[in-house]
């Protein structure tokens, strides 16, 4: 295509483009005509009317300025667009200047030639008059000029400068928009050449800098050193909350990448030079003490020398460094105080909550020794190690204590300073050297009392880890005494708060075991006024031991923890022993309400009963019971006086009793119960009556044992209590406890008999029938073991339970016969014949029907020696039954006249046995037998002929054993022996133990056989016994038992020789123990 064709066509478009009213358009396709052929595009140009024209070069000024209401200039080519313009508009400003920042642009390429251009065109020399936005837009474009041509000259930063004064907001735009890739650059050479030193540097010379400040600030807002810059001017003249504004946008500011041919800022130095600056706008300014100390605290902390260099230029060489330092000083105070306050009001004792309270008054302490050319004055330097430790710092502290204490010629704060050290040494853990600074305080001559509460608290808390509890109470009641607040700071601050739980319990039990001794002490010695004395060897006397000194542990226990009861109520305990009720009673209420607790209540309720108010300890009282937690007492009564004790006592008993007679439904026997508690607890367990009163409400509660531990409890102070022992007798009579309950009944008939037959009258018909038969039963066991051991007549100390028994039962109940007939025993016993018969005869007549009673007639025949054999059937009447009670009759006549009875019945047994009255004889000789202890032979061999007439062969067996048994120990005829021996053996063969039998028959045999073959043909005969003989021989031989066979067989022999059987046996074993394979 011919270049002339598309010029044509572009210039035509742009022609249409241009009448439509689009120049911006128009002037593309113009330029893009200018690029393919500059002279036709121009000839065109110039053809075009004078309006149109100007449209097009008014357009390309836009793109060129970068303003107007033109086309964005966004993707032009500005170089090709300045070109065209010169071309078509030779000498236009807007194309001149563009041509000049490029050439800066690119490298600083004839600055001179540029500066004398832009020189020339604002003086006017040439036809061009620039004004309005071009002429700044030329300052700055000489300005940037002179800035490249003479970069150590600070004549391009005033020709700069006076550009800015003559418009300041078209300079700062123009300069951030057209001179974007030069701001650095220019704002460097501003820092460099016209403040070369840093913005502070204004501060020493005292000059403001305020036009360069604003212009940096117009064309450069976000450079972190140029705000510094404006802070600092802010500061000269005299804007400081303006100023601290910017420090402390500074501050909060995060720092941004610097270029790689500038070295970067140190942090920790810039942040303190900026917090100091701050600090100092802070303290100018005035109303910012605080920020002040803070920034200056911080400052000191990042980089104290840097700090240290700041604070003398902005605060020692302005005059105003003593009062920053009073405001460090006096912040410090505040927040100490303020610290001790937030302890003191902690809820929680073990809560370390405002610790961080202290952070600032370190950090302003710290500030303050940094500013002191030694590091700090002894003073000063004491105060943070206190502080140090408070924090909890406690080896920095113990670091700064040390070198203070080891200062030669430095006396000052010297208990301060060991306290501080102890207590760094204890939180480190070197207990023993802790112990030595504390106790070093507590002896120094001229103890500071400050310290030394701090000293007694930590000697105490030293002596609670090693174990010494009451020593640790000692030393706190005394810290306590001394200065109670300061007490309780120590105790909240510098007790590790693990031990504080722990400090606070032992104090409580502590100051609760000396206030019941206290009240103890008193009581015994019957004054108030008496001195405590420790009762720990070594231990230093207590100005304690008392109601005052536990008074003192009280409050401070109160302070530690003023929502707990326990503290409360040990003050009100310590007041009341004081004799201030009416402050006790005052704090109780203040204590318990809406919603007391039992402790409280019992200490209300004794209170209120000590004032006379009667009906309110009633209500008080009903209240404790409803709780159910009467155990509260005991500590209180360990402190109440003797005389309110009583008043307790009495009135709680009244109560029960008052309670028991109007209703015994188990509910008001329940509630009188906790009254009669109340009562007892009061007398120390010694209320005979209100135990007596409680073991009875027990019973009927169906609690028993419990019953018994009252009666018990009673016993023993007062073991002849008649009451009590009937009581817990017929509770042990309910539990069926027989040994137990006649034990208890037996002493109280021995103390009051008449009681105790009346209280066992008002018992039911059963209970009082078993009881009976229990004493019965007790007492006739007693008295036989007595008559057996004891020949008759017994002592009168030997029988007088008996007779007390005795005589207590047939008061109970006349009626019965037994217990007249133990009576007649008793008498019999003691030998007392006459009363017995005389006894006997009125109760049971002269001719008993009774068995027993006719037994015990013929006992008092037989010691009255009348009619021995009468005695003897008498006796008889009881052989039937249980052979004990015929024992014991026996037992109750003398030897002798026993002795003489025996014979007397034993010759009536051989007349009635030759009459065939077997069954009468039996009877004599049981009687012959037993009262002469079984020890006659002649009487047992009459029995057992008796029983073996009776077929009661294992009876008559029994009686031949102990006739026997007695062959050895006498020198009897041996045809006795051999009868006694065929008795036995024909009664067992009875008895189906033939084995037995075999066996005396062959003894019997052998010892004699003629008597004994006689024995034979009067029992069983020959023949049955020698079939007997036969059977056991064959079971032998079955067993192989050959050697018993052959004796079997020859006794059999013996008895029936004609036996064949028997003759056939023995030929048998016979040819088995000749056999030669014979193997036994």
């Amino acid at each position: 295509v011919c270049p002339r064709v598309n010029v044509s066509e572009l210039c035509a478009d742009g022609d249409r483009f241009l009448q439509s009213g689009n120049p911006g358009e128009a002037t593309t396709l113009y330029m893009s005509a200018f690029r393919t052929h500059a002279t036709s595009a121009v000839s065109h140009m110039r053809k075009l009317e004078r309006s149109s024209l100007v449209k097009v070069i008014s357009t390309l000024e836009g793109w060129l300025d970068g303003h107007g209401d033109n086309q964005s200039a966004d993707g032009i080519n500005k170089g090709l667009a300045a070109v065209f313009l010169s071309t078509l508009c030779p000498n236009n400003l807007s194309a001149t200047i563009f041509k000049m920042e490029s050439l800066l642009q690119s490298g600083g390429l004839g600055c001179e030639e540029i500066f004398a251009r832009c020189t020339a065109l604002l003086e006017g020399k040439r036809s061009l008059h620039p004004e309005g936005s071009t002429q700044v837009l030329l300052e700055i474009t000489r300005a940037l000029a002179c800035l490249f041509s003479q970069p150590h000259s600070s004549k391009g930063l005033r020709l700069y400068l006076a550009a800015y004064r003559y418009n300041k907001l078209e300079t700062a735009s123009l300069v951030r928009s057209r001179q974007a890739a030069h701001l650095p650059k220019i704002v460097k050479a501003f820092k460099d050449q016209i403040l070369p030193i840093r913005p502070y540097v204004a501060l020493d010379n005292k000059r403001s800098a305020t036009p360069t400040v604003e212009f940096l600030m117009a064309v450069s807002p976000d450079d972190r050193e140029i705000q510094e810059l404006q802070a600092a001017d802010l500061f000269l003249m005299g804007r400081f909350v303006e100023s601290a504004e910017i420090y402390t946008s500074l501050l909060h500011q995060k720092l941004s990448p610097r270029p790689a041919d500038e070295l970067p800022e140190d942090g920790p130095e810039r942040k303190a030079r900026l917090l100091t600056c701050r600090a100092a706008a802070c303290l100018s300014a005035g109303g910012k003490t605080a920020e002040e100390c803070t920034d200056l605290g911080e400052a000191f902390e990042i980089h104290p020398a840097t700090a240290r260099t700041y604070f003398k230029k902005l605060f020692t060489d302005y005059g105003t460094g003593t009062a920053a330092r009073n405001h460090l000083l006096q912040q410090a105070e505040r927040g100490l105080s303020g610290f001790k306050e937030r302890v003191l009001v902690r809820a929680d004792l073990r809560s370390t909550e405002g610790v961080e309270l202290l952070d600032p008054v370190i950090a302003s302490l710290r500030t303050l020794c940094h500013l002191e050319p030694d590091g700090g004055g002894r003073e000063l330097r004491v105060r943070l190690a206190d502080c140090l430790l408070l924090r909890g710092e406690h080896k920095e502290a113990l670091s700064i204590c040390s070198q203070l204490a080891a200062a030669q010629g430095q006396q000052s704060y010297q208990n301060t300073v060991k306290v501080l050290c102890g207590y760094a040494r204890l939180l480190s853990g070197d207990y023993k050297g802790a112990l030595e600074d504390f106790q070093a305080v507590l002896e120094h001559t001229t103890p500071h009392p400050s310290s030394c509460v701090r000293a007694l608290c930590g000697r105490g808390l030293l002596r609670m880890m090693a174990g010494s509890n009451y020593l640790t109470a000692l030393d706190y009641m005394t810290a306590s005494r001394l200065h109670p607040q300061e007490t309780a700071l120590t105790v909240r601050c510098l007790v590790p708060w693990n031990f504080r739980g722990l400090l606070f319990t032992v104090l409580l039990e502590q100051g609760r075991v000396m206030l019941e001794g206290s009240a103890k002490d008193r009581s015994e010695s019957g004054s108030s006024d008496d001195p405590q004395h420790p009762k720990h060897k070594g231990q230093p006397q207590a100005p304690s031991k008392t109601p005052t000194g536990v008074h003192s542990l009280a409050g401070l226990l109160m302070d530690l923890q003023p929502h707990a009861d326990g503290p409360h109520i040990l003050t009100a305990d310590a007041l009341y022993q004081l004799g201030r009720v009416e402050e006790a009673h005052r704090l109780l209420l203040s204590v318990g309400s809406p919603n007391p607790r039992a402790p409280v209540l019992a200490r209300l309720a004794l209170l209120q009963l000590h004032r006379g108010f009667h009906y309110d300890t009633n209500q008080l009282l009903k209240k404790l019971l409803a709780c159910g937690e009467t155990s509260c007492l005991r500590s209180l009564l360990a402190v109440a006086q003797q005389k309110d004790r009583a008043l307790l006592q009495g009135h709680c008993h009244t109560a029960a009793k008052r309670i028991l007679d109007a209703s015994l439904e188990e509910s008001s026997v329940r509630e009188a119960v906790a009254y009669l508690s109340i009562a007892i607890m009061a007398s120390g367990g010694e209320a005979e009556d209100s135990l007596f009163e409680r073991a009875r409400c027990y019973v009927l509660l169906g609690q028993r044992k419990t019953a018994i531990f009252d009666f018990s409890a009673i016993l023993k102070e007062h073991q002849k209590h008649v009451q009590a022992l009937c009581g817990r007798g017929f509770t042990y009579l309910m539990l069926n406890q027989q040994k137990e309950c006649v034990h208890d009944i037996l002493a109280a008939l021995q103390i009051k008999a008449d009681t105790v037959v009346k209280e066992i009258l008002s018992l039911k018909d059963k209970a009082r029938k078993l009881i009976c038969d229990w004493l019965h039963q007790f007492c006739r066991t007693s008295l036989s073991n007595t008559v057996i051991a004891q020949s008759v007549p017994c002592h009168d100390e030997q029988l007088r339970e008996a007779f007390v028994i005795g005589g207590a039962l047939m008061r109970t109940d006349s009626g019965n016969p037994r217990w007249h007939l133990l009576y007649v025993d008793t008498l019999l016993a003691k030998g007392d014949v006459k009363a017995a018969s005389s006894h006997l005869c009125q109760v049971f007549g002269q001719e008993p029907r009774d068995a027993e009673a006719q037994a015990r007639l013929g006992v008092v025949e037989t010691w009255q020696q009348r009619d021995r054999r009468s005695a003897a059937y008498r006796l008889s009447k009881v052989t039937g039954k249980d052979s004990s009670s015929l024992d014991f009759l026996l037992a109750l006549i003398p030897f002798n006249q026993r002795k003489c009875m025996a014979q007397a019945a034993a010759l009536e047994a051989s007349v009635l046995s030759s009459a065939g009255q077997w069954n009468q004889a039996l009877a004599l000789l049981t009687v012959a037998v037993q009262a002469t202890g079984h020890r006659r032979p002649q009487y047992l061999r009459q029995r057992a002929a008796c029983f073996a007439q009776l077929a009661f062969h294992e009876r008559a067996v029994a009686d031949l054993d102990g006739v026997i048994q007695k062959h050895a120990s006498c020198s009897d005829d041996p045809r006795i022996c051999v009868e006694d021996l065929c008795r036995r053996g024909h009664s067992l063969v009875l008895c189906s133990r033939e084995g037995a039998a075999l066996e005396d028959f062959t003894r019997a045999l052998g010892l004699h056989r003629e008597q004994a073959l006689q024995c034979v043909e009067a029992g069983l005969g020959r023949q049955r016994l020698a079939e007997r003989f036969m059977r056991a021989a064959l079971q032998q031989y079955g067993e192989q038992q050959l050697d018993k066979a052959w004796t079997l067989i020859e006794c059999g022999l013996v008895v029936d020789g004609e036996n064949a059987e028997l003759r056939r046996l023995r030929a048998r074993v016979k040819r088995e123990v000749a056999g030669p394979c014979n193997i036994n």
